[in-house]
């Protein structure tokens, strides 16, 4: 039984990643998409000095990384006493970074309209557009049962 869990585990936390970079192939494939492109990595330095900016940027990592929620003392408590937490640390700290970068390759907006509204929307232009939508929603299924 253990196995299988194992593989389930995998499954679900593999294919997002599977998924962001369908949409980002696709997305990069439509025109007008250097333009995007162009938006999203080209920086605006006067926002550095907007006190929102910082607020918002702190709350990100708060938020997605989940320190304070308990939940990485429950996951510690399964590791090996001299387990080299400082690796761990960083590599999630990296794999973090590097998700939130891509996915804003593909995410246009934000909040629940995004993922109900927007994102189905576009999934209905798309060739194979029954088969686009229900792996979208087993994505957010398994997103969903993966965080913790």
């Amino acid at each position: 039984m253990n196995i299988y869990l194992q593989q389930i585990v995998w499954f679900t936390a593999i294919f997002p990643y599977v998924f962001l970079l369908i949409l980002l192939v696709r997305g990069i494939t439509l025109p007008g998409a250097e333009k995007g492109i162009k938006y999203y990595v080209e920086p605006n330095l006067a926002m550095l000095t907007v006190p929102t900016a910082w607020q918002d940027a702190a709350t990100q990592v708060f938020f997605s990384l989940g320190p304070g929620f308990g939940v990485l003392m429950a996951y510690s408590s399964y590791n090996d006493f001299h387990n080299n937490v400082y690796h761990d640390a960083l590599l999630t700290s990296v794999i973090n970074c590097a998700t939130s970068f891509l996915s804003g390759f593909v995410i246009f907006s934000e909040g629940p309209g995004l993922v109900f509204v927007v994102y189905p929307e576009a999934l209905a232009t798309m060739p194979g557009a029954s088969v686009f939508s229900a792996i979208f929603f087993l994505m957010l299924l398994t997103l969903g049962l993966d965080s913790s």
